[in-house]
């Protein structure tokens, strides 16, 4: 007795990821990615935005000093710095592009370059006020100029942000 020729058969199982498993994937990555570029934007812009109260940290120190000694706010930015012309002081950052003392506030005015979220925004810095007296002992308050229309509130440093209380300052 012959065997018939049988018809060999190997099962191959191919491997890897189907069609719609790869268009799954993809659709999961760019929710997040919708997500997570906003926030990271966001991120970015507090960050720049903080570089502000570092750069002038120790000019507020200088205004707070003179307060204490003279019981008033220097009137010029030429008290603060020898370095100072006219209202514009020597102050300048990664993303900050001049510092101005005018009108007992600092004002901050932000690079206008493409890798920076404040594009030409300013950031004005002003003692709290305590009565009708501007007291930097009392601490600093933050905003933005009314001319910077793409800067949003909660860019602003948190250390800053809010009205302090003068009764709880301390």
């Amino acid at each position: 007795m012959q065997n018939a020729a049988q018809p060999i058969s190997r099962t191959t199982k191919q491997g890897g990821f189907t069609l719609i498993e790869l268009m799954i994937v993809v659709a999961i990555i760019g929710v997040l990615a919708s997500l997570a570029v906003p926030q990271y934007q966001n991120y970015t812009a507090r960050a720049q935005a903080s570089e502000a109260l570092t750069i002038t940290g120790g000019l507020r120190a200088d205004i707070a000093e003179q307060y204490s000694l003279r019981g008033a706010m220097p009137t010029a930015a030429a008290q603060l710095s020898s370095d100072a012309s006219d209202d514009n002081l020597d102050i300048t950052g990664r993303y900050v592009q001049s510092v101005a003392y005018t009108s007992q506030e600092l004002q901050v005015t932000f690079k206008d370059s493409g890798d920076s979220a404040l594009n030409g925004a300013v950031m004005v810095i002003e003692p709290v006020t305590v009565g009708e007296d501007k007291n930097p002992g009392n601490g600093w308050t933050c905003s933005w100029d009314e001319d910077s229309e793409n800067a949003q509130e909660n860019w602003l440093p948190a250390g800053c942000r809010a009205e302090v209380d003068p009764e709880s300052a301390g």
